[in-house]
């Protein structure tokens, strides 16, 4: 069976939705699978995929798994997994758009009441999708998935093997596309990593966001006049290195900012950092989680002659951030 459904001088920020915020682990029933476990989906509306970066296609998908939860009086399951199997297969870091905890929060948000993380191992790879439907699919209520999904062994698994299977019902989301181009993961990389924010945005439907634990630095942004917080990023899809005007969020409370992405060549780094630089906020961030939205890139980092010119350019890089915030309404 299948369905198709188709102040700007105080630099104050309106709040939006706690999106945004930090806000830890989601309160939904959240459960860890193995590929030999055995689940029973009876009653659930699942939406089935990896759903890395939340972006708006993924939100029309689970979107539509929560109204058929709703219509149906059942519960809205999201099933998701804890890496991209490709990455595993290649045996290469993943770095994502979007944590797993990030996930959970806003799924739940959505309408969610379950989320199931599937452990990415050599087991699951290597799982036949007939096995995959067998164990984790029987009884549900219906089963939500993008049109060109794949899982299972050799990526088999997609909407025409579960419409085949005819256990349950199963809705396919059709394409969602941009300027004729699909709305997806990869898309959205390509455009951070040129620095191309506002399409980004578009695509995502919200800012680029990275939440880190903030770690002890070098120091060196206290002593030129712009002190910073270091955070850890780990995990995270970097943008194209250089400086942005970001919103940053600290205890649920929005703030602008200005953060730089690169390993600080005017003092022969080695290694890339991530430091914000929080207007209007002066206490210590050390060992606080933050979360930071890029909202518009100013430019490329750059080496300078000497610390005083650094300086310059900083000075002039702030003024070019609170423009931003003055000119437009994030």
């Amino acid at each position: 069976m299948q369905r198709d459904r188709s102040t700007a001088c105080d630099l104050r920020i309106r709040r939006r939705t706690r999106r945004h915020e930090t806000g830890g682990d989601a309160l939904m029933d959240l459960r860890r699978l193995h590929a030999n476990d055995v689940f029973d989906a009876s009653g659930l509306v699942i939406a089935l995929g990896f759903f890395d970066g939340m972006h708006t296609a993924h939100v029309r998908l689970l979107e539509t798994a929560v109204a058929v939860a709703k219509e149906r009086g059942k519960t809205a399951a999201l099933y998701t997994f804890s890496t991209h199997v490709l990455s595993h297969l290649r045996r290469e870091p993943f770095f994502h758009l979007t944590s797993l905890s990030e996930k959970a929060a806003y799924a739940e948000r959505l309408g969610f009441a379950k989320c199931i993380v599937f452990e990415v191992d050599d087991a699951l790879v290597e799982l036949e999708p007939e096995r995959f439907i067998e164990r984790f699919l029987l009884g549900a209520e219906d089963v939500v998935i993008g049109f060109d999904y794949s899982f299972g062994r050799f990526g088999r698994g997609n909407a025409e093997l579960l419409q085949h299977d005819g256990r349950f019902p199963v809705t396919v989301v059709p394409e969602i596309a941009f300027y004729g181009k699909k709305i997806g993961s990869s898309r959205i990389r390509e455009a951070l990593a040129e620095g191309a924010l506002a399409l980004a945005t578009r695509l995502l439907g919200h800012p680029y966001r990275i939440e880190g634990e903030v770690g002890r630095g070098k120091g060196r942004g206290k002593i030129l006049g712009f002190p910073t917080a270091n955070v850890d990023y780990d995990g995270y899809f970097l943008p194209r290195q250089g400086v942005y005007a970001t919103r940053t969020w600290i205890g649920g409370k929005a703030y602008a900012s200005m953060t730089n992405i690169g390993d600080n060549p005017t003092f022969a780094g080695n290694r890339i950092t991530l430091e914000v630089n929080v207007f209007q906020f002066r206490a210590s961030l050390y060992g606080e989680r933050i979360a930071v939205e890029f909202l518009a890139f100013v430019r490329d980092e750059a080496k300078y002659d000497s610390t005083a010119v650094l300086i310059d350019q900083m000075h002039h890089d702030e003024r070019t951030v609170r423009s931003i915030f003055e000119k437009e309404e994030w």
